[in-house]
């Protein structure tokens, strides 16, 4: 046979090996727990279902996620046509799956074809908008100027009033050309303060 220090090596690294590869799991069942050289048994899940065919999954096509086309600029209204239309390839050209080299030729066209038609177009949206702000400060400065003349015209109605008091109460004492003061001072009023 093989002399003893050799197979009693030999038998030791076998049976070092052997103990390697073994496995324990941890199993419970029933409450208990055991130990065991194989995976635990799972038990299956029970669910309820219909009888029957399973209806399918509906389909849904697939859409990346692509993100929005930016905003139309303003000045793209007054570009001519040809312009409008390079433009609008632009602006909307990565949201259509376009190339980033289709997108740069465009842009060359554009700025070769479109350049000063684009400057024009920009200085024009620009006018529009200093028009609008003028219009814009116009109405807010007539709004105060009605509302100014609005209180001016109260409180002078207020002071009317005030006068015709204090004279009201001396009547007895005035003049017939006092009184008929009053009385156009009364006439004023109501045709001023009262009509309105």
């Amino acid at each position: 046979m093989c002399p003893s220090t050799r197979c009693i090596a030999f038998l030791t690294l076998l049976l070092a090996a052997s103990v390697v590869q073994a496995q324990t799991y941890r199993c419970s069942a029933g409450g208990a727990t055991y130990l065991s050289d194989r995976p635990c048994a799972v038990a299956p899940k029970t669910q309820l279902g219909g009888y029957g065919p399973v209806a399918p999954a509906p389909y849904l096509p697939y859409s990346p996620q692509v993100a929005d086309a930016p905003k139309a600029q303003e000045h793209v209204k007054y570009l001519g046509s040809a312009c409008a239309s390079i433009s609008e390839a632009i602006r909307t050209g990565p949201t259509r799956g376009v190339r980033g080299d289709v997108i740069r030729g465009l842009q060359e066209e554009y700025n070769q074809k479109c350049s000063i038609e684009d400057q024009d177009a920009r200085r024009q949206a620009q006018q529009d908008r200093a028009q609008e702000l003028q219009v814009k400060l116009a109405d807010r400065d007539s709004a105060a100027h009605d509302r100014q003349q609005a209180k001016a015209r109260v409180d002078h109605c207020a002071g009317m009033r005030d006068v015709i008091a204090l004279k009201r109460k001396r009547e007895p004492e005035l003049n017939p050309t006092e009184v008929q003061a009053l009385r156009e001072l009364e006439r004023a009023y109501n045709e001023r303060c009262l009509a309105r």
